[in-house]
């Protein structure tokens, strides 16, 4: 249910020529406009006029500007209706636009007598925004009385939103909408219409929210919570077409601080971007980035290194009408923020780098991963643990309990508290140059019993898992194999029944494992490199010693794997740290990933975690 607007003690005021101020009309009036023949005088200036020009002229648009970031069909018929209005006239020639059709009448009549209910919604801030834009250019085919009631009624919606405030703990639908109705919706009012005076003060309301907006869902750094992702390219188009608007005002449209959150905000969102143009961890009927969106982001909050990072990670097709510097500087490509719940890793900024996204804001994990132009997983990481059979349930949300970021890898630790005395620990790696994602589940328990557990990973419907006949491992294949997938801790035979299992299940990547005792370990590492996939691999686990006794895997686990001609050994601690030796190696780390160099044995390290 759509929750409704107070409207403001001044509310019952009306905007109107013939309301009886002095001081409505503004010095940029056109001349005779206050007296006999005023209405006359006045759409024949809308119509005429060079300044405030139509958003998709400002934005150098073939389409309107509305329609960034926004999928028409999560939208109400009635939102569509009036979108699709302002779409026809912003496709043509600008002389003169077109007759509105009785259906376009009608829409607008409708729209008017639903306005007074002020619902606060995304639909209706839409609806106000394109009725808005459409003023100017249906003067002269809708009646005086009628044109003033659409400006009215506006108004007063963009008076009423102003109390509302930006708050990051708002649904992200609800903060959308606040933006959009307490921030663009006034500012475009001023803009397009500057030469009515209580038209025109409504940009000091919309400064205010606008930049109350950029500085309470960003963290100061440009970057949204994980939760919000599927709402970041419509709020990145709002905050764009006001940046365009707010530029012939000489506050701008928001503040000093806000104006370098959006830069940062740009920056992000292109890391937040596949290769293809796809916004990471939105939802699967989101929309690419459009040609004119990207280049108005660019041209009002990137700089020469964003414009570096675009034209490698995009097509042509897409980057061609960007233009500006560039730089031999790029961003850093990995970020992470324990507030916002949200870490990207990214190779490098190739159109053809492996890319990660991670949601960590709800108990309800979430990952996105690319191989280039393809993507692999995007979904929730699901799990399901018991032990002897009691399921076990997260008990708060995520915790970041390591963040490591260097030329060799990304690293993301996380660990959420299970009933029972439990605690899940979820270890995400992505290796830069060896081309692999490590993905590792680890259970920590206090007494022994059969731990089950089993995790999942939505597969992308265009890949499927093509399992070995005889041994664990398996490919993930779009049209050609795109990466190999190894189970670490499984026997790699499948004449050897331990353990577990790797299966798919209903487009689902599942690994099952179980064991007896405290603590289990479930590592998974997907080879990215397209040129090793399909060479030979192998994995074993290792025998690891403590004071020249074999340990237990609820000590510590260890692993080597080889793909192709490299060779890898992976370690973890799951009890205290302490010195132990394995493959020749003497450890006292909680964490060890590094090359393993055949034949001299010797290790070169890639991460190290002290624990």
């Amino acid at each position: 249910m759509a929750t409704i607007l107070e409207p403001s003690r001044e509310s019952v005021q009306q905007i109107s020529p013939d309301s009886g101020s002095s001081k409505f009309w503004r010095s940029s009036a056109p001349q005779g406009v206050k007296g006999n023949g005023g209405w006359e005088i006045w759409s024949s200036h809308l119509v005429k006029r060079r300044t405030s020009k139509r958003l998709e002229q400002l934005s150098n648009a073939a389409r309107s500007p509305l329609g960034w970031g926004l999928d028409l069909e999560q939208l109400a018929p009635q939102t569509v209706d009036l979108l699709a209005i302002v779409e026809k006239l912003s496709v043509r020639p600008k002389a003169k636009s077109p007759p509105l059709t009785k259906a376009s009448k009608s829409a607008i009549s409708s729209w008017l007598e639903g306005s007074r209910l002020l619902p606060q919604t995304v639909d209706f801030a839409m609806e106000c925004l394109a009725v808005t834009h459409l003023l100017p250019q249906i003067v002269e085919e809708v009646s005086e009385k009628q044109w003033w009631e659409l400006v009215d009624a506006l108004w007063q919606v963009a008076r009423s939103a102003a109390d509302w405030r930006a708050d990051a703990e708002l649904p992200p639908e609800q903060s959308l909408a606040q933006q959009l109705l307490a921030g663009e919706l006034p500012i475009t009012l001023a803009y397009l219409l500057p030469e009515i005076r209580p038209v025109y003060k409504l940009r000091t309301a919309a400064h205010d929210a606008l930049s109350e907006g950029l500085l309470e869902l960003l963290n100061g750094d440009g970057l949204m919570r994980g939760s919000y992702l599927g709402h970041l390219r419509p709020l990145l188009a709002c905050w764009t077409r006001c940046r365009a608007m707010g530029a012939s005002f000489k506050k701008n449209c928001w503040s000093k601080k806000a104006e370098e959150q959006f830069q940062c905000l740009t920056t992000h969102a292109l890391s937040l971007s596949s290769a293809t143009g796809m916004p990471l961890l939105a939802q699967s009927n989101s929309k690419a980035w459009t040609p004119d969106f990207l280049q108005n982001l660019m041209r009002l909050g990137g700089n020469a290194a964003d414009m570096t990072a675009a034209r490698e990670i995009f097509s042509k097709k897409l980057t061609r009408s960007l233009s500006g510097k560039q730089s031999r500087r790029v961003p850093e490509t990995s970020n992470h923020c324990e507030w916002a719940g949200l870490a990207t890793m990214r190779t490098d900024w190739q159109r053809d780098a492996p890319t990660l996204a991670i949601d960590f804001s709800t108990p309800t994990l979430r990952l996105e991963a690319w191989a280039g132009t393809q993507r692999l997983i995007s979904g929730a990481w699901s799990w399901e643990t018991t032990i002897d059979g009691r399921q076990l349930e997260p008990v708060g949300s995520w915790e970041e309990t390591c963040w490591f970021s260097d030329a060799d890898v990304d690293y993301l630790e996380l660990s959420i508290d299970l009933t029972g005395d439990v605690r899940l620990e979820r270890q995400i790696l992505l290796a830069r140059n060896e081309m692999f994602l490590l993905l590792a589940d680890y259970i920590h328990g206090t007494t022994d019993g059969e731990i089950r557990h089993q995790y999942r990973l939505p597969l992308d419907t265009e890949v499927k898992f093509l399992a070995e006949k005889e041994t664990r491992e398996g490919l993930l294949v779009a049209k050609q194999p795109v990466a190999r997938i190894l189970p670490l801790a499984l026997p790699e035979w499948r004449s050897d029944p331990r353990a577990g299992e790797l299966t798919t299940n209903e487009g689902q990547l599942q690994l099952s494992q179980q064991r007896q005792g405290r603590n289990l370990a479930s590592p998974l590492l997907l080879d990215l490199k397209k040129s090793r996939a399909t060479k030979p691999c192998t994995w074993r686990q290792l025998t690891i010693a403590q004071a020249l006794e074999i340990q237990s895997p609820d000590v510590a686990v260890g692993y080597r794997v080889q793909c192709g001609k490299q060779q890898w050994l992976i370690y973890r601690s799951l009890d205290k740290p302490a010195n132990r030796t394995l493959l020749g190696q003497n450890l006292s780390l909680e964490c060890l990933v590094a090359r393993f160099l055949a034949p001299s044995g010797e290790i070169d390290e890639l991460l190290e975690v002290e624990g």
